[in-house]
Formats: structure tokens, sequence, C-alpha cells
């Protein structure tokens, strides 16, 4: 009797995770061809160097199924640059999803991999990173070489008939060129998301600056003739403008990030820039329930059911969820 109140309480624990828009997020390489200065690499190691990749593609299917199989609303599959994996898209046709979304976070240069051949029904959606539309922010700290490639590469994929959604992660690096970005695309209806940097690790000039509020957007993204409507989430309180062909979604972490049970006794509560929002795997097979406690990872145990390792760690980020709150203010 007890052992199923315990099961009945984790599933209950996912429940709220997905309510609150909990993502998981699979990485299924550690090579990226880019190298943007604030990358956290899903926490396996400065891209770069080498990562061992622990997981087949098979045990990648297999969890992601496991994830699914539990009603888990969104998979993320990641990396470093997931494009860069050769097999991406027979992984991703092998995942049976069920009713996830399948999101594949990506900078896109590497479009050929899935314009190619046949689109990959599987993909929901493709989260393409786009930070700025200066060549020289691109080159000095993304590590590119050609913004016009990543935008002929961007609608590459959208004419290829993928849902493609840009992400831009806010900090003194690009913020002088994020109105251009924005204008850019509202002019090719594409949606865009807008967050502020989320510090991953403890060094003293991580931002480059400082912490950039992106409020000041909001007066911006007002003009362009749409309302507003926020909601509270894991990992930040979201806005999101709905226009004619495209929507705009800005994350301001300052104003609200998800504490919960497993959040006591962190020494980076004043860092945090992103609070409870998502499990994360590796594909060195560690678990990341947040990227600043490191001493919270675990590494996934092949020889038991990767459901029943779904719940145990998805329960222990949700805890008692009486507990929960919005903590504000900048991560410093």
């Amino acid at each position: 009797m007890t052992a199923q109140v315990l099961v009945d309480d984790r599933l209950g624990q996912f429940r709220q995770f997905n309510a609150l828009g909990g993502k998981f997020r699979v990485a299924v390489t550690g090579v990226c061809n880019l190298r943007c200065f604030f990358c956290h690499n899903e926490a396996m190691g400065e891209m770069g160097a080498k990562i061992p990749e622990v997981l087949s593609a098979e045990e990648l299917i297999a969890i992601c199924d496991a994830y699914a199989a539990l009603g888990g609303k969104q998979i993320n599959i990641t990396g470093g640059e997931p494009m860069a994996r050769q097999d991406l898209p027979e992984i991703l046709s092998a995942i049976d999803k069920r009713s996830t979304r399948l999101v594949l976070n990506s900078n896109g240069l590497l479009h050929t991999r899935i314009t190619g051949i046949p689109r990959v029904e599987a993909i929901d959606t493709i989260l393409v990173s786009l930070h700025t539309l200066d060549d020289e922010v691109f080159i000095r700290d993304l590590g590119g070489k050609s913004v016009a490639k990543l935008t002929d590469a961007i609608l590459a994929l959208r004419d290829h008939g993928y849902h493609v959604k840009l992400n831009l992660s806010l900090g003194p690096h690009n913020a002088a060129g994020v109105e251009a970005v924005v204008r850019w695309a509202h002019a090719n209806a594409l949606d865009l998301k807008i967050i502020s940097l989320v510090r991953p690790n403890t060094a003293p000039d991580f931002y480059h600056g400082s912490w950039i509020d992106p409020a000041r957007l909001e007066t911006l993204l007002d003009s362009l003739g749409v309302r507003g409507e926020t909601r509270a989430q894991l990992g930040g309180k979201i806005t999101e403008w709905r226009a004619e062909r495209s929507t705009l979604e800005l994350k301001n972490i300052a104003r609200g990030r998800m504490r919960t049970d497993f959040c006591r006794g962190c020494t980076h509560e004043q860092q945090c820039g992103e609070g409870i929002y998502g499990l994360r795997l590796g594909v060195d097979g560690v678990a990341k329930p947040c990227l600043m406690r490191k001493q919270r990872f675990s590494r996934l145990d092949p020889a038991r059911s990767w459901r029943e390792q779904i719940l145990d760690l998805i329960a222990a980020m949700v805890g008692d969820f009486h507990n929960a709150r919005f903590d504000t203010g900048a991560p410093l």
C-alpha cells in the first residue's frame, strides 16, 4: 500500500511539472560548430572538450519514449548542436512521441541534414538561435562566420515546411541589436522568444557586463500593435504578444523564478537565473535538474527502469508544491 501511495505522489508531481510548462531537454551530442561564450552545453563540459557519449542512440530513444509514455508535454532535443549528429533524423523518427511535442533546439547552420531529405514529421518545432544580425557580434561572441548564412538557413527550414521559432538570449553583447532581430522576425512571420541570459556557473564576468532586464523591450513590442499576456511557468514568467502572423515571447526571469523544496540550502540563490525549469539529460548519461547545483547531478542507471528514474528526478525537483514560490529580482 505504501509503495502505491509513493507512485501516486510521483505521478502527481509529474503532472504538476507538466502543467507549469516543465521541459525534458535531451542532448544527443556535445559537439557544436559555434562557440557561444554563454553556452552551458547542458552542463556536459566546455564546448570543444571531448565529451564521452555514454548513451547510445537506442537508449536516447528509449528514454524519450518513457517520458512520452508518462504524458510529458514537451521534449527538447538539444546538444551541442544536434544536427552535427548524422543519425539525428533516424533518432527523431524512431521516438514514440505520442502526444508529446518534439522540439529541436539548433543553431540552424547545418540545416541540410534535414532540408536535404523529406520533412521529418516527428519534429513539431525547430527552435533556432538568432542572437544577433550583426556580423561583428556573431563572429566575436558566438564563433560564427556570417549572419547571412544563418538567416538563409532559417528561411530554408521554414520553406521546407518546418515550424521555426527563433530564440534570442539577451545580454550586454547583443542588447543594441535586439530591435533589428524583432523587426526581422516580424517581417518574416517568424515566432520569436527573447530570454535574459541564464547563468550556468559562478564566473564573476559571466554576463560580459551587467545583467540586462528585458522589460525595456516591452515598449517596442507594444509598438507592433499587439497586446501582451503574462503567464507564470517553470523557469520564469513569460509575456506573449500575438500578431496576425507570428507570436513574440519575452521571458523576464527578474519577474519570477520558481523555487521548490529542491532549492533549499542552495548557495547559488542570488546568482540563479532559472530556478526550477526543466530536467536536463546529457549524452554523457548524467541528469541535471539544475545547472548550478552540480552536487545534485545524477548518472542514470541503465539497469533500472527509465520511467522510474524520470519520476524520481522530477519528484525531487517539484517536492511538496505547497512550498513552491516565485522569487523576483535580477540574478547577480
